[in-house]
């Protein structure tokens, strides 16, 4: 285990293709280290969009979120995400029970379409917030966690969301706390700073895992 300059832990294993996954709680960034990347050309599967769009098209999801929490989940066939959103996910229970349905037909679809992926990249990048609180972890090879101060974070949602500070909050206190994700995460990048010194950041990770393929 190598200590970056940047106050990574990086870990690298030598493999042919390998997956990563970026994960971080909400307003960390893990999102805008998902574009650094995608935007350089590496493929990259969006696992919280590819959930959402299972729950509204796969018939046994469907019929196994009806059943647990009420026929008001759908609204002419569409997700209704305000009443899934204060009935599931500021309830840690919940939020468990709507995983234990979406997330094995999600991880089987990452597997697929990564494997797709490798036909023509060494690398490919999967953005999931839920790596660790899912335990999912040992479906990728390494893992980078983007991390932010929690005030940050909440004043980033609220920029970006219509949402209330309480509600963020609560979301915060239903995943796991970075300093447990950092004891498991193979590189960790903090996100406190301006996006100009994040993306050198970001960049200095691409650098460590190109060089594995040269």
């Amino acid at each position: 285990m190598l200590s970056g300059k940047f106050g990574f832990f990086i870990f690298i294993s030598m493999k042919k293709n390998i997956s990563i996954a970026i994960t971080g709680g909400i307003g960390s960034g893990k999102s805008l280290a998902s574009d650094f990347f995608e935007h350089r050309g590496f493929p990259l599967i969006r696992a919280d969009i590819l959930a959402k769009e299972l729950m509204k098209t796969d018939p046994s999801i469907r019929k196994s979120i009806i059943k647990e929490f009420g026929n008001e989940s759908f609204v002419n066939g569409n997700l209704n995400i305000e009443y899934l959103s204060k009935k599931v996910f500021s309830n840690a229970t919940n939020v468990k029970k709507i995983n234990s349905i979406v997330h094995p037909v999600t991880i089987k679809k990452i597997k697929e379409l990564t494997r797709s992926y490798f036909k023509n990249h060494n690398i490919v990048f999967v953005e999931s917030a839920l790596v660790f609180e899912a335990a999912i972890r040992d479906e990728f090879d390494h893992v980078i966690l983007i991390c932010a101060d929690e005030n940050l974070r909440v004043n980033r949602v609220l920029t970006r969301d219509c949402v209330t500070e309480q509600k963020v909050k609560s979301i915060i206190a239903n995943q796991m706390p970075d300093e447990k994700k950092k004891k498991l995460a193979d590189f960790i990048i903090e996100n406190n700073g301006t996006v100009a010194d994040f993306e050198s950041k970001c960049n200095f990770i691409l650098t460590v895992i190109q060089s594995l393929f040269k």
